[in-house]
């Protein structure tokens, strides 16, 4: 888009022409009012390469400190502004002082500005941001539609992953959340999709980030909205499935000049159907099991914010945020058990299980600005509470081949209590120097988990399984790194180390487990700027996965007579090293060569006991790992009404069993492929249409290999009422094909199992925006713990 300048005046300073300078500068609206949070780029002439970024503060201002060597011009973009560029002398020796005016885009161009001013798909240095707000088919859904958009990313069962990576963890403006399971998936879904600016794959974070996460972390970016006066957003909408789901969310803010209050309130109401299948057999023995079930829930969730600036130089910010849910888990469970190629015997349970949760959630912050070139300090604290209470009830039977009463066993009653504190204080020290930029900081946390398990009514196969948990982490953290722009080359290195001690204690144990670990994590950029086209970057990193709580504790919970799930107090953390090779060209060919090294592995394994025709899920850190593999995104936008983003990654992995399991390493070729398509079907872009599609192929996931699957979604938004009002309907997996299925062999074991849960359903949302809708300041999220390891709940 051709940038305006309204106003540029420079005045030169009489500085002698070789010493250390600065361009600074003010940018402000054609009311002459400063515009804030302006992104404020200083390039070469000569290529167009970034040299250095700022951003604008509370009064407009800015500042650069570069090196009189080189011809220089500073690019301004602000949301709600046309984009301003101003070209500065040949070769600048003195201090200069630089006034930008920006020129406010037209009403239509702004709210059309959502589809057209950027890529949906871009590569950074150090991560892949898909641009929610500019992709028509994450809009007008939740957070967990949005990631599901998100190139290679994964939803499953088995948590939130990358294709051909591991688990990552899930941060939310830089925040690593706290929660997992079924509960994570609630609190993303509680987040519109019309509320987040872009989802960021940071697959090798920097040293200022937690090492937590072996293939790294996905940041989900929310839309900076505190603009002068009262504003806000009502979103409304049922999902058509077997079943159905209905929410309502209300975002409200008010701002003053110093003053930002910003709330949110979601409510849920929904039923959810899921089907299972589940065959394990040795030479002699055939144990196969059907289940279905209905889960229905409701919750609701609010938060309020308040931040406010206590000087030019310093902000401070509270925040409390609160959410109850429950669900209720209908299943009914049929099993036969065939010897000898004949039919043995059959299992029935029927069960019912109540679950409640409970989450609240303290922040604070202060950031303090030590001066005008971008040197500054952070201070965040964070207290998280986490309840859970699970009332599970069922009764199983067995019956002869003839479909005789067998066996009528009392009913199983357990009575499950968890609660988890955590505590965590963090502090930054940002120096940006001329010689390099550099980052200092550190943070403490502490988590005491209590889990209380009682069965009440039982056979005598659970009654020794009443088991109190207590479980404590405390890790302490100290990083650095250091970024140096040198011409065409910069680089960027980082050192992070992490002192973990943690203690388990169990009345199901004799003897008290505790584990210490102090480890290094090193991180490495390094950027090639070949020309303005052409970019190359590496990147290695090294990370840490710990176990989720629930794992930890050796409690038995059993979900049928012959079913249960047991943790693992012995459990061990994995390491993982990952390298990446990137080639960037334009940001519309992106090729990515990249390696992920896991030592230590662990999950959940189906186990089976033949003989006794007992089966448990049991979490074993069973083998060693590693992948390789090539991406490739490619984004077609040529043509002004039909934007195309394409990604094809294709990897070998392979997992050696470190002698818990017998079978030879297990060797598989696998690969992604997809495409998203958005079509602007009318001049004034009010009406526009989606259609995406992708196909995973065969994979290995925890010594299975699933089966391919895919997936065809489309979608259709019309926007009235000046954009006020939008209105979008959405079909997911259309020809109802991402249905999963994995088959392998564990120690002599062979297992074939599928899973299925409304995936093919039929979205219609309703939202309004109302009150003032530009922004002008920037939010600041505080960081906390690292934690997303809280129960599992499928």
């Amino acid at each position: 888009m051709k940038s305006t300048v309204i106003t540029t005046s420079l005045i030169l300073s009489a500085l002698t022409s070789f010493a250390q300078f600065s361009i600074k500068g003010k940018i402000i609206d054609q009311n002459n009012h400063p515009v804030v949070s302006a992104t404020v780029y200083l390039r070469k002439k000569s290529d167009g390469s970034i040299q250095q970024t700022n951003i604008s503060d509370s009064s407009g201002f800015f500042l650069f400190s570069p090196r009189p060597a080189h011809p220089y011009q500073i690019r301004v973009t602000s949301t709600g502004f046309e984009p301003a560029t101003v070209e500065l002398a040949d070769v600048i020796h003195r201090d200069t002082t630089v006034l930008i005016r920006l020129v406010e885009q037209g009403k239509q161009l702004n709210q059309v500005s959502i589809y057209a001013k950027g890529p949906i798909i871009e590569r950074k240095t150090d991560r892949v941001v898909f641009n929610v707000e500019n992709s028509l088919s994450a809009n007008g859904g939740d957070g967990v539609d949005a990631l599901s958009k998100a190139p290679g990313v994964r939803i499953n069962d088995n948590g939130i992953s990358i294709a051909g990576k591991n688990t990552v963890k899930i941060m939310v403006n830089e925040r690593l959340i706290q929660l997992s399971g079924i509960d994570l998936i609630n609190y993303l879904k509680s987040i519109p999709s019309d509320n987040i600016k872009r989802i960021e794959i940071i697959t090798n974070p920097s040293a200022r980030y937690e090492a937590d996460g072996n293939s790294g972390l996905i940041n989900i970016v929310l839309k900076k909205n505190l603009s002068p006066g009262f504003n806000g957003m009502i979103n409304t909408g049922v999902i058509l499935a077997s079943r159905y789901t209905t929410g309502l969310t209300a975002i409200l803010n008010y701002n003053l000049k110093k003053l930002h209050v910003s709330s949110n309130i979601t409510s849920f109401y929904s039923k959810i159907g899921s089907f299972s299948l589940n065959d394990l057999s040795d030479e002699a023995r055939l144990w196969t099991q059907q289940s279905e079930s209905l889960t229905k829930g409701k919750g609701l969730r609010g938060d309020v914010r308040v931040d406010y600036d206590i000087s030019s130089n310093t902000v401070a910010g509270l925040k409390f945020a609160e959410s109850s849910s429950d669900y209720t888990i209908s299943s009914n469970t049929r099993g036969l058990f065939y010897s000898i190629n004949e039919l043995d015997s059959g299992l029935r349970s029927k069960g019912k299980e109540k679950l409640a949760y409970m989450v609240r959630n303290i922040e604070f912050y202060i950031e303090h600005k030590l001066d005008t070139s971008g040197k500054k300090i952070e201070f965040a604290s964070n207290y998280f509470n986490y309840g859970t209470a699970d009332d599970n009830l069922f009764q199983s039977t067995s019956y002869t081949t003839r479909n005789e009463l067998l066996n009528n066993y009392l009913p199983v009653n357990s009575n499950e209590n968890e609660n988890i504190d955590i505590f965590a204080s963090k502090i930054d020290l940002i120096l940006p120097y001329k010689f390099a930029s550099l980052e200092f900081g550190g943070k403490i946390s502490t988590v005491k988990n209590k889990n209380n398990l009682n069965y009440n009514t039982s056979p005598a196969i659970v009654d020794f399984n009443n088991n109190a948990f207590n479980y404590t982490e405390n890790t302490q953290s100290l990083y650095t790194s250091a970024a140096k722009d040198l011409g065409k080359w910069s680089i960027r290195i980082g050192l992070r180390i992490e002192n973990t001690q943690t203690t388990g204690v169990s009345t199901a144990q004799v003897q008290t487990q505790k584990n210490s670990y102090l480890q290094l994590f090193p991180t490495l950029y390094l950027k090639h700027t070949l020309n303005k086209a052409n970019t190359f970057t590496f990147s290695y990193g090294k990370r840490i996965n710990r176990p989720d709580y629930s794992l930890l504790n050796p409690a038995r919970i059993y979900s049928a007579i012959n079913s249960y799930e047991e943790g693992n107090p012995l459990l061990q953390p994995s390491f993982s090293h990952n390298f990446e090779l990137n080639y960037n060209y334009k940001d519309w060919l992106s090729t990515t060569v990249y390696s992920n090294f896991v030592t230590n592995g662990f999950s959940k394994l189906n186990l089976w006991d033949s003989e006794r025709n007992i089966q448990s899920y049991v979490p074993k850190n069973y083998a060693d790992s590693y992948t390789v593999g090539l991406s490739e995104t490619v984004t077609f936008n040529k043509i002004s009404c039909w934007e195309s983003n394409n990604q094809f990654n294709g990897y070998f992995s392979r997992a050696k069993s470190n002698g818990f399991i017998t079978e030879i390493p297990l060797n598989q070729l696998s690969g992604y492929v997809s495409t998203d398509n958005t079509f602007i079907l009318n001049r004034k872009k009010t009406l526009m249409a989606n259609a995406t599609f992708w196909y995973q192929f065969p994979e290995e996931s925890n010594r299975l290999i699933t089966q391919a699957y895919y997936a065809a979604d489309f979608s259709l938004r019309a926007m009235f009422m000046e954009r006020k009002l939008t209105l979008a309907v959405n079909v997911s997996d259309i020809f109802k094909t991402s249905q999963r299925s994995a088959t392998g062999v564990v120690n002599g074991i062979t297992q074939f199992n599928t899973q299925y849960r409304d995936n093919r359903r039929s979205r219609f949302t309703i939202l309004y925006r109302f009150g003032n809708s530009k922004a002008n300041k920037a939010v600041r999220e505080t960081d906390d713990t690292e934690t997303g390891r809280i129960k599992q709940v499928n």
